[in-house]
């Protein structure tokens, strides 16, 4: 039976000013009118109903994600009382589902990408679970690319993993951080990387397996609180764990050091939204090249990304920005600076702006 876990605990830094602490990515809707976690729950319904849909989010965003995703019972959204990166998420996830169902497969998605084409994402899905049903392989979905981007991580494919019945699947020869424009291209030639989408599905057993193998200390302190979960006194007892808790993402603590990680190479039309650049990608544009959402009217302007939803900006002979305005904030920046937003809201931060971040 295939449990879905929707990883909705980030913080959207790289979205400010429309992202906010009361209000990440995850709960804007960027594109369409559904919640970016909406629009991930929804999309998998086919094949995983709500009664096995698990969103993990930080404490503070726990009654937000209730009032958006009704459906889902009190149990099935767990509250984490401090962002400790991928790897505890996915451990507790996995110890809990596996208190219901010990032969379940666990598929982890993130909660802010989009995908254009769903149906070859279903099915993907579920040719992902037919294959990790046979043994204890960690199965990760690589996009394949299509252009040399910079902003990803890739995976270096190695030899064909035994696929009866399943789109090819690969051995993992390596994940690789975000290259050089010159590296990027020399992956794109070589056909044997894909950008790494952070989805993943595998047995529950199998990763709590690797998890007490590569994360001894991690596995330690949830086994501690195992009796807790699933019942009212849960909540308590993460606080106290998460304490103990190193932060680590799943890539670096497991992914990367276990012998037992495959890839599925994928082509669904997936963007992760991790920069306002990224929405060239999915918000329609005029002849100029110009992506806007809201009231908004250019002249003369050429390759600009702009975000006004509650009042009108006007834009006259401007090229290759990203402004972005909300009701008590305005961000404009250069199209290939839009990674340092990040930076900025480490300085807003510094500078005492706590309470427009």
């Amino acid at each position: 039976m295939i449990h879905g876990v929707i990883m909705a605990g980030g913080s959207g830094t790289r979205f400010w000013p429309q992202s906010r602490r009361n209000r990440p990515k995850q709960l804007l809707n960027i594109v369409g009118d559904k919640t970016m976690i909406r629009t991930t729950v929804e999309r998998v319904l086919p094949i995983i109903p709500f009664e096995r849909i698990m969103v993990v989010t930080a404490l503070s965003h726990a009654d937000e994600i209730r009032s958006e995703l009704p459906e889902l019972s009190d149990g099935m959204i767990v509250a984490e009382p401090q962002g400790k990166n991928t790897a505890p998420c996915i451990a507790l996830a996995a110890y809990k589902l596996f208190k219901k169902d010990p032969d379940g497969v666990m598929a982890v998605l993130p909660a802010d990408h989009l995908i254009g084409k769903t149906a070859e994402l279903l099915e993907a899905l579920a040719a992902g679970a037919a294959f990790v049903s046979r043994g204890d392989y960690l199965l990760t979905f690589g996009i394949v690319p299509h252009r040399p981007e910079t902003g990803y991580g890739y995976i270096e494919l190695g030899q064909s993993a035994e696929s009866a019945g399943c789109p090819t699947v690969c051995r993992v020869k390596r994940f690789v951080e975000k290259p050089d424009r010159a590296t990027a291209e020399r992956y794109l030639a070589a056909g044997t990387y894909l950008w790494n989408s952070g989805m993943f599905i595998w047995r529950t057993a199998a990763i709590l397996k690797a998890v007490r193998m590569h994360l001894p200390a991690l596995d330690a302190v949830i086994k501690e609180i195992l009796p807790a979960l699933n019942t009212p006194d849960e909540p308590a007892a993460l606080a106290e764990a998460y304490d103990k808790i190193e932060g680590v993402s799943v890539d670096y603590g497991i992914m990367e050091k276990a012998s037992n990680v495959v890839c599925m190479p994928v082509d669904v039309e997936w963007n992760d939204v991790g920069t306002w650049t990224a929405l060239e990608e999915v918000w329609s544009s005029d002849q100029g090249g110009n992506c806007t959402k809201g009231e908004v009217v250019l002249l003369g302007c050429k390759d600009c990304i702009v975000s006004s939803p509650h009042r009108l900006v006007t834009l006259i002979g401007l090229e290759d920005l990203v402004i972005v305005d909300t009701p008590d904030a305005l961000m404009v920046c250069r199209k290939d600076c839009s990674q340092d937003v990040k930076k900025l809201h480490e300085l807003l931060a510094e500078r005492g702006y706590d309470h427009l971040l």
